[in-house]
């Protein structure tokens, strides 16, 4: 372990009766495998991880149901995504240093698992996932709101972020008779139940002199190709 776990445990405001769960929330899969032995596992993270994000998702749609009483369910769905994306989650858990106790094979550590925002992000689902089974939904809330002032990256969100289709931004934004846009899912990992997937967006001019190209990822296909978009518009220099 890299760090003293009780210095985890003050940054977020919340002592473990459980000292399992905190330990199995930091341990990624590299590490499970490469310590594994005939007759025993230790167990990765992945299982809190899909536990901790129904429990994000709960207290985020509990604020936000509470304190943006205007706003319709479509876009009370665009914003939580905009809030639980793995961009923001990783910087919650970079917030925390969570990336210090993180246990990882020695493979993984080598190639800078330690710094990957997919990484960070998952650990910090599987945080609350883990606090959540030790404490309950209110302790949850509470280290959250009040801990990590989640409400002001909330409000932050709520003023800053669009609803937008990155898909047919990119679109209106190519001259698609010069150009053609093609997207392609490369790539998928982890549990069928809570995967992610990898995607590649390619502008090519149809004369095939000039090629442009960018990745994303996301929880679903959609999203991932979303992502991809708007990685690609943000290389242009359009957003």
């Amino acid at each position: 372990m890299i760090t003293d776990i009780s210095k985890l445990e003050e940054r977020i405001g919340y002592s473990f009766c459980n000292r399992d769960l905190i330990t199995k929330a930091i341990t990624h899969t590299s590490y499970a495998n490469e310590h594994a032995s005939k007759n025993s596992k230790p167990e990765s993270n992945q299982r809190l991880e899909f536990l901790g994000d129904s429990v994000l998702s709960t207290v985020i749609s509990t604020y936000l149901y509470k304190h943006f009483t205007s706003m319709n369910e479509g876009n009370l769905s665009k914003l939580r995504a905009s809030i639980v994306c793995e961009a923001s989650l990783a910087e919650l858990a970079q917030s925390i240093c969570l990336q210090e106790y993180l246990l990882l094979g020695h493979g993984e550590e080598l190639s800078g698992g330690r710094e990957k925002p997919s990484i960070q992000a998952d650990a910090f689902e599987s945080l609350l996932a883990a606090i959540y089974l030790d404490g309950g939904l209110d302790v949850v809330s509470s280290v959250l709101m009040d801990k990590l002032d989640m409400a002001a990256c909330i409000e932050k969100h709520a003023k800053t972020y669009e609803i937008t289709d990155y898909k047919t931004k990119l679109q209106e934004s190519v001259n698609t008779n010069m150009a053609d846009i093609q997207y392609e899912i490369c790539g998928v990992e982890g549990p069928a139940h809570n995967c992610k997937y990898f995607a590649k967006v390619t502008v090519s001019q149809k004369n095939g002199m000039v090629k442009k190209f960018a990745d994303g990822s996301g929880r679903s296909k959609k999203d991932a190709e979303q992502q991809a978009a708007k990685a690609l518009l943000s290389k242009l220099g359009i957003i």
